[in-house]
């Protein structure tokens, strides 16, 4: 079994290490990672956090729980990107901790199936966009951190039968409410779905008094409210949860960012997001079938059924609640893509568990020595990919031109910039700029700036000259 977890190993080098030693981030996390860097050097405030002074100069577009615990790395440490970097891969791993103890705990009397948690790790990291986020810094990673957690602490809760007001499961149950308060302050009201897994885990396994699960449900949600209560109760986290609701989660809704993959067509990336691990349950029941691998008693297999139910209507419950966004992306699904693979794994594992049981020793030999290749290579794939630039490279080296040109004998660099619609809307640029060198960009229509980063969509420019400086498809220009 060594060789799974080598396999396993191998496969987060290539899957998310390789991604996260380069330079590039994701817009989306580098945005977070611009608006903690300003808040640990005292731009913006903790309930006003600031990513430019032309794009949002108040940044209220998630809840800043996030942007917070990176500000504390950054006072820590310093202005790096090994902060984004490490803070992500941090994510990375308590989440890979969390679910090995839910794993574990779910099955604590399934020998083989303990055994078979790196498949459940494989599947999670295959699966939709999971370790793409990991490698980007999104805020689904922290999200999946909470979430993880609130489960974990109801798995821990009814692991065993307890009376209604058993004091030990409603401590649980109150920390599992607290973790999901920090999903609200990470990306807001999908961050509530661990609020049904009482219910789903009492629909499933029965091991407690349905009064019980009631009133934990109750309790959390009376945590909840305090909670918010406690945010309305100032003003300034006031006018953060408003400005959140009228920026993000209110215009969202009515569609007016955007309208994407939402509604019913939810329905469809769910299936998509899964689409390997549908693939793979599906390969390994045939398998099952076909050389008579897999087979349990009746009993042991209604448990295993019933763990894998239990984490599939999670999962369920964390992806189907989205499609009432008309705006919706892949890696919107990542934090429910934790508890469907695992569900999905515990389908597959007996008969990929018992395939590998039954390797003779030569073919166990050369498993071994295959799966060790696979790591050392992946390794030297992570080694050699450490510092480039990565996916964002073009973009990178747009702005390391830019600033070169515009901030030439200025310190601190605060050159007047303006982009015309189609440039402006680059928020790549955008957020590269601001990172690594704090520099904004205003929209041409509203500032007549000294430097122009121009491309088709510019309608007049008179006044300007071309700099020379090599920033395609963009050209940039600078005042007469």
């Amino acid at each position: 079994m060594s060789s799974v977890w080598i396999l396993l190993c191998a496969t987060v080098c290539l899957q998310v290490l390789v991604q996260l030693v380069h330079v590039s981030m994701f817009f989306d996390g580098g945005i977070y990672a611009t608006v903690g860097m300003h808040l640990a050097a005292g731009k913006g405030s903790i309930w006003a956090p600031h990513f430019s002074e032309t794009l949002f100069p108040t940044f209220a577009e998630h809840p800043p729980l996030m942007m917070w615990l990176l500000a504390i790395g950054y006072t820590i440490f310093g202005d790096s990107i090994a902060v984004e970097k490490g803070f992500s891969l941090l994510t990375f791993l308590v989440s890979a901790a969390l679910l090995f103890q839910i794993w574990m705990r779910l099955n604590k009397d399934d020998i083989q199936m303990q055994r078979a948690f790196p498949l459940a790790l494989l599947l999670t990291l295959i699966a939709g966009r999971v370790n793409w986020g990991f490698a980007n810094g999104l805020l689904e990673n922290l999200l999946s951190v909470f979430s993880l957690t609130a489960v974990l602490l109801f798995v821990i809760a009814y692991d065993r039968p307890t009376p209604i007001l058993s004091k030990r499961r409603l401590a649980l149950v109150a920390v599992a409410g607290l973790a999901i308060c920090c999903s609200l302050l990470t990306k807001g009201p999908v961050g509530l779905f661990p609020l049904a897994a009482p219910a789903i885990h009492w629909l499933v396994f029965r091991k407690s008094p349905f009064m019980a699960m009631v009133l934990d449900i109750a309790i959390i949600l009376v945590i909840i409210g305090l909670f918010l209560t406690f945010l309305y109760g100032f003003d300034a986290s006031r006018d953060a949860v408003d400005r959140y609701l009228a920026a993000q989660l209110l215009s969202s809704l009515r569609g007016d960012r955007g309208s994407y993959g939402g509604g019913l067509y939810v329905f469809r990336k769910i299936l998509g997001v899964n689409g390997y691990s549908l693939a793979i349950v599906a390969i390994t029941a045939f398998a099952g079938w076909h050389f008579k691998l897999g087979k349990s008693e009746i009993g042991a297999r209604s448990k295993r059924f019933k763990r894998a139910a239990f984490l599939l209507i999670i999962g369920i419950s964390a992806s189907v609640p989205i499609s009432l966004s008309p705006r919706v992306a892949n890696f919107y699904f990542n934090p429910s893509l934790l508890f469907y693979s695992p569900g999905f794994a515990i389908l597959a594992a007996p008969v990929i568990m018992d395939g590998l049981s039954r390797l003779r020793e030569r073919q166990a030999k050369v498993l071994r020595v295959g799966s060790l290749f696979a790591l050392a290579v992946s390794i030297a794939a992570v080694i050699a990919s450490i510092g480039r630039l990565g996916a964002d490279a073009r973009t990178i080296e747009q702005a390391a031109a830019i600033e070169s040109f515009v901030c030439t004998d200025m310190t601190p660099c605060k050159p007047s910039l303006s982009a015309c619609e189609g440039s402006w809307q680059d928020w790549a640029l955008h957020t590269y700029l601001q990172r690594f060198y704090t520099i904004s960009i205003a929209k041409a229509a509203d500032v007549q700036a000294d430097y122009l980063i121009a491309d088709g969509s510019c309608n007049n420019l008179a006044g300007y000259d071309e700099t020379g400086i090599n920033i395609l498809p963009y050209r940039l220009l600078q005042r007469q």
